[in-house]
């Protein structure tokens, strides 16, 4: 008999579930299917435990009805198989030996129930009802079980994974959890600290002080505002050497832990969290550096670049002397962006910023202001013919090609400059020039065009 589904329940409406008969017995296993998909559950056959052993691993099957005695696998081994895999599923053994060693050995195994040929239909579809309602109450079971499993890890994950350090005192002030930023910060392990009283860590005149902070027993208030201490940590060789611990200053805060016995609060443990102030200066120091400078280059940004140019231009109208705006734009960045994909516009970008930097003067400044764009401050610039003599040495200095993951790509760039006090007095007014189609024509000049393989020049120069 070869394998197959049968239901008499119509498509729109939900089977009660999906049962997997399992008997070499053609007529007996044709007759329980029509009985049982009468009865509104979908039904797989398969004629020996070999068979339903690929049925099982294949689909989702709630209850098996399992004859014992087969060729090819029997009963008793496809339940070890079921056993061995871990699946969801429920059996109901049916066999007509009318001895006892069939039932004991198949419940002894994990069958729910044990029925005897011929089946009586009242017997089957109670025996069918008892298993699935144990299914749906394990899954259910399992349910809130990965629930719970999943959100405790979360838990313990996000206390690992805190930015800050956090620890869990017990009753009597012994560490019972610390995170890894409290291990890396201090230096101890973590088992080196389970277990360790919390004055080990504590200099023994800040004992006193700070003793509240772990150990208040009183209900209210149940949370300390911030006090700063000073952890000890780990001592290391060059510790030993230098006679001098450790330590690293922390912000503390805490709140005390209670369980609610007979309507009262009882105090369990302490938890903890410190932030540790050296290094929050040291991210804010990076945060104040960020906001000034291109997180890819490093270079400055835009707003400490106008912060240049307004002090340049303060001491060029006091001494009288001139400087020079460049802006220098990657004229096909989008073009390598669209044909090797960002990650290469990246590099390239970093590339050509390491080069640009290269050919300037020592005490220029060079920013990124844009994606492409380029600002240039030259400082105590008298001449036209100095500016013409930098943007050469820019191009011979850019024309190399970029070699990126293997990928020699040719840049061109595009240059205009503007000088002060000549082409604009202010920051907006010399931006303006040095971006106006590079200086092409307008305003009486002419234009000076320079080409080669890989690089466009257009600035302009006197009449």
């Amino acid at each position: 008999m070869s394998n197959k589904k049968t239901s008499n329940t119509p498509a729109s409406q939900s089977s009660k579930g999906q049962l997997l008969i399992v008997d070499d017995e053609s007529r007996h296993a044709e007759s329980l299917a029509m009985m049982v998909s009468s009865w509104g559950y979908d039904v797989e056959t398969a004629t020996d435990g070999a068979k339903a052993a690929g049925i099982l691993v294949t689909k989702p099957i709630d209850l098996v009805l399992l004859d014992l005695h087969m060729p090819v696998a029997s009963g008793h081994q496809l339940m070890d198989f079921i056993q061995k895999r871990k699946l969801k599923t429920r059996v109901i053994a049916i066999s007509g030996d009318p001895s006892m060693d069939d039932a004991i050995k198949s419940l002894k195994k994990g069958a729910d129930n044990f029925i005897r040929k011929p089946v009586a239909p009242v017997n089957l579809l109670k025996a069918i009802d008892e298993s699935l309602k144990k299914l749906a109450e394990e899954k259910q079971s399992e349910g809130v079980r990965r629930k719970t499993e999943a959100r405790n890890n979360l838990h313990r994950l996000m206390f690992d994974i805190a930015p800050n350090l956090l620890f869990l005192l017990d009753a009597n002030g012994q560490f019972r959890m610390v995170n890894n930023v409290f291990s890396k910060v201090t230096g101890y392990d973590k088992q080196e600290l389970l277990g360790k009283h919390w004055k080990a860590l504590v200099e023994p005149d800040e004992i006193e002080r700070i003793q509240h902070v772990f150990e208040e027993r009183r209900t209210t208030p149940d949370q300390f505002p911030e006090v700063e201490l000073r952890l000890k940590c780990k001592e290391t060789p060059h510790d030993r050497a230098d006679h001098k611990p450790r330590t690293v200053l922390v912000a503390l805060q805490s709140r005390r832990l209670y369980s609610l016995q007979e309507e009262k609060k009882i105090f369990f443990g302490t938890y903890g969290v410190a932030r540790d102030i050296t290094q929050y200066n040291k991210i804010e120091e990076l945060n104040k550096y960020q906001e000034f400078h291109d997180t890819l280059t490093g270079l400055p940004n835009r707003v400490l670049f106008d912060d240049y140019l307004n002090f340049a231009l303060t001491q060029a109208r006091h001494s009288g002397t001139g400087l020079c705006l460049m802006n220098v734009v990657l004229d096909d960045l989008k073009q390598v962006n669209e044909r090797y994909g960002h990650a290469v516009g990246d590099s390239c970008l970093k590339a050509f910023s390491s080069r640009l930097k290269q050919q300037i003067r020592k005490g220029d400044t060079l920013a990124r202001i844009d994606g492409s764009e380029f600002l240039l401050l030259l400082s105590n610039i008298r001449e036209e013919k100095t500016v013409i003599h930098l943007s050469e040495k820019l191009r011979i200095g850019m024309s190399a090609p970029v070699v990126v993951d293997g990928n020699s790509i040719t840049l061109q760039i595009s240059i205009g400059a503007a000088l002060f006090p000549r082409d604009g007095e202010s920051m907006e007014e010399l931006l303006a020039h040095a971006r106006a189609e590079f200086g092409l024509f307008g305003q009486g000049r002419k234009r000076i065009q320079t080409t080669s393989s890989n690089w466009i020049k257009l600035i302009k120069t006197s009449s």
